[in-house]
């Protein structure tokens, strides 16, 4: 089949369109295609890192429990010390009140041993100069015995002071 001349140049330009037509729309396609691509590849990513995201959410969660049942088991350690140091503080002043009375009885003792242990070493030196004496005076005896019995259950003690700072 032939075509005449004109026809066959308006033919042929129509190919010629048709085909710039398809060559432009192959064009937009594989444009179309690359970006098809790129977008799945993005896709992939996402899909990827949002797996990814759900994995540490997941160890996050399972951390955030592990981390709340740690608190509530430091919260109860901490209510035990608490009732602890209450005990301890309370066990303190008792044993506080027990000591200030212990320091009492030693003063008490400490002056009395003092007070003794003046009026023995009198009495040795009172001994020791009735037997060295040949006259013995009375008034004096009288005297010196007197200034001993000032001693006995009495004196200066050496006393331990409280400290008031304890509880600071």
């Amino acid at each position: 089949m032939k075509f005449s001349l004109m026809l066959r140049k308006t033919h042929e330009a129509e190919l010629d369109r048709a085909i710039n037509i398809i060559t432009e729309k192959n064009r937009v396609i594989a444009v179309k295609k690359d970006e098809l691509k790129a977008e799945q590849k993005i896709k992939e990513v996402l899909a990827k890192r949002i797996e990814e995201l759900q994995y540490k959410n997941t160890m996050l969660c399972e951390d955030t429990d592990f981390l709340q049942n740690k608190v509530d088991a430091l919260k109860e350690d901490n209510s035990t010390l608490k009732t602890n140091l209450e005990e301890l503080e309370v066990k303190c002043k008792e044993l506080d009140q027990a000591n200030r009375k212990l320091i009492e009885m030693f003063n008490d003792a400490n002056r009395k041993n003092w007070c003794n242990n003046e009026s023995s070493r009198q009495l040795k030196r009172l001994s020791e100069e009735i037997l060295e004496s040949d006259k013995i005076n009375k008034t004096n005896l009288a005297a010196y015995i007197y200034n001993i019995s000032q001693y006995v259950g009495g004196g200066i003690p050496a006393e331990i002071k409280v400290i008031e700072d304890i509880e600071k």
